[in-house]
């Protein structure tokens, strides 16, 4: 059944440890190693006991998007730091050793990311109690005895699961190769979800579940039927550069803050004014979505308001998007844009400049006129015409060539036409059919204020999320616990539906965000405007965005794991209890 699904719709038809930021003194002992006589000073262990100062690591992840990986990674990091010596491996263990229809998640997970709907459907379809259980069955009746062996072959010390997929019949394999070799192999899992979370998280058969949120706790309680001495809620895992920033930062708002974000953007090589916003919009490794759409928007609803900014652009793999935004010409970019706002919402301009003008239907559409309008405007040679027949206006200002003057095409002077050929085009004659009565755009803008970068792959996230004033971007929850660790407001463009649906609940109830669908990137742009000229709204999100904020949970969910490999359930409880309480106080300041 499950296989039929896939290949049918994959064919073309935190026991929370988010707590408080620390202080110095807490922050420098968490990245300090752990050293044996450390955690033997702490709870005594068993004569004869091997207390090893590094592991030997096994993460089970996939690249079905990018935060599975990026969150082992950044545990992995952690063990490297904490136990000096440490190693690892990440594995994709159903690709290597699962059976149909498991074994092609990478392809389907490309395939129906792309078309959400679809996605939605395998997402609710297999996210119930009895798919979990056929899904179970199925993986244990079938891949079971490869997977325990695909692990043997590793020697791991630890097994950690970064993906829904591969909790339950990893944990029986474990559990196995315990039995067989007389040795306990430890597994945990870490969920990478904030908001949402697929039932196939939550297996019981591991040691301690880290979840980052209520949201998820609820989730495995109810769902699950984990009990709360599993739970351990740390905060997503992000990169150690964040925690570093973090650190460095302190209060985002506070002038010791601010001077560090200027020296940040100076080290960027970015402008240097300290009164400019910085806008970090990002559309996915890929690059794709409506990131131009978004880009043009914010532009022009930056230079309307008068508001001096940079829009950086995490393009990704979009080489192509990348270089366009260097030779875009934004003098047309408003003027389209212009034309667009002045024309009643029933009309849609030609998308020839890649910009979305009026999404909305409505008035007259079912005239006859309307109709033919309609199709005029559909024409491309149209949206050659309007950007021929803009003109400049030189103005007596010193930097009068940054300067545009956008005049209205519904004046006298502009009429819809067609000629002999059919072509439609704006001319001065006597047949037309008919003057659409629109306000005049005759507004003057300094194009000066809008500076746009275009960025490929960006290895100095940390830091631009620190130069960044707001984060325009997708609910990848990967990429919203990063933006919280460094106190950094939200608005959220898009998401998956089904996985990424509660995390933009996380973000809107966390106080620290909102939603405006991309697919109307004018309210996108409005709404950042708003914000960006509202010192007061933007600390209010600030603070917000600290407060759910877990720059050290990599550190932590690690330092948990080392002290049961080294301890056994003693020192886990230990540990884990006193995070547990220090989040209790978090929520109760």
């Amino acid at each position: 059944m499950i296989s039929s699904l896939y290949n049918y719709l994959s064919s073309n038809g935190e026991t929370q440890l988010d707590e408080a930021k620390p202080d110095t003194e807490k922050e420098s002992e968490l990245q300090k190693p752990v050293k044996e006589q450390d955690v033997k000073g702490a709870v005594s262990t068993a004569e004869g006991d091997e207390c090893p100062t590094a592991f030997r690591v096994l993460f089970l992840s996939s690249d079905t998007g990018g935060g599975h990986r990026a969150s082992a990674e950044s545990l992995a990091k952690q063990f490297e730091i904490l136990y000096p010596g440490t190693t690892y491996d990440l594995l994709d263990i159903m690709s290597e050793d699962g059976c149909p229809p498991y074994n092609s998640i990478v392809e389907s997970y490309k395939h129906l990311s792309a078309h959400p709907q679809k996605w939605k459907f395998v997402y609710e379809v297999t996210n119930s109690r009895a798919m979990e259980f056929i899904a179970d069955a199925h993986l244990k009746v079938m891949c079971e005895r490869a997977i325990r062996s695909r692990i043997m072959s590793y020697n791991p010390n630890v097994v950690v699961s970064v993906h829904p997929l591969m909790t339950n019949v990893p944990a029986v394999s474990c559990a196995k190769i315990s039995e067989e070799t007389g040795q306990h192999l430890p597994m945990f899992t870490v969920v990478t979800d904030l908001g949402s979370g697929h039932c196939l998280w939550f297996a019981n058969a591991v040691e301690k579940v880290f979840i980052a949120s209520d949201q998820i706790r609820k989730l495995a309680k109810i769902r699950g039927k984990v009990p709360d001495e599993k739970l351990v809620q740390s905060g997503l895992p992000i990169r150690h550069d964040f925690a570093v920033q973090a650190k460095n930062l302190g209060d985002r708002m506070s002038s010791e803050g601010k001077a560090y974000q200027i020296s940040v953007r100076e080290n960027l090589g970015l402008r240097k004014d300290p009164n400019e916003k910085f806008i970090l919009l990002m559309g996915g490794g890929e690059g794709v979505g409506s990131l131009s759409s978004l880009v043009d928007a914010l532009y022009v609803g930056f230079t309307e308001k008068g508001i001096r900014a940079t829009i950086l652009v995490v393009c990704g793999r979009n080489e192509i998007l990348r270089e366009e935004l260097q030779e875009r010409d934004w003098a047309s970019v408003i003027k389209y844009r212009k034309y667009a706002q002045a024309m009643p919402a029933c009309f849609v301009l030609p998308n020839a400049m890649n910009v979305p003008l009026v999404s909305s239907a409505g008035c007259l559409q079912q005239g006859m006129i309307v109709k033919k309008l309609q199709k005029i405007m559909s024409s491309t040679s149209l949206a050659k015409q309007l950007t021929h027949d803009t003109m400049e206006v030189p103005l007596s200002t010193e930097n009068e060539e940054n300067k545009v003057v956008s005049p209205s095409p519904y004046s006298d002077d502009y009429m819809y036409h067609d000629d002999d050929n059919g072509e439609h085009f704006f001319e001065n004659e006597t047949q037309h059919y008919g003057n659409i009565n629109a306000p005049s755009v005759d507004i003057e803008y300094d194009l000066t204020l809008v500076e746009v970068i275009g960025l490929g792959f960006v290895t100095r996230m940390a830091e631009y999320m620190i130069a960044a004033d707001v984060l325009v971007t997708k609910a990848g929850p990967g990429t919203i616990a990063e933006a919280a660790s460094v106190s950094l407001p939200v608005m959220l463009t898009n998401f998956l539906p089904g996985q990424e649906e509660g995390n933009v609940d996380y973000v809107v109830d966390g106080g620290f965000g909102a939603y405006r669908s991309d697919a109307d990137p004018v309210e996108v742009a409005e709404e950042v405007s708003l914000w960006l000229t509202d010192d007061e709204k933007l600390t209010e999100l600030s603070v917000a965005a600290c407060a759910k904020g877990a720059p050290n949970a990599a550190a932590e969910i690690v330092r948990v794991i080392g002290a049961a490999l080294y301890a056994g359930s003693t020192q886990i409880k230990k540990l884990a209890m006193s995070l547990e309480s220090r989040q209790v106080a978090k929520f109760h300041d």
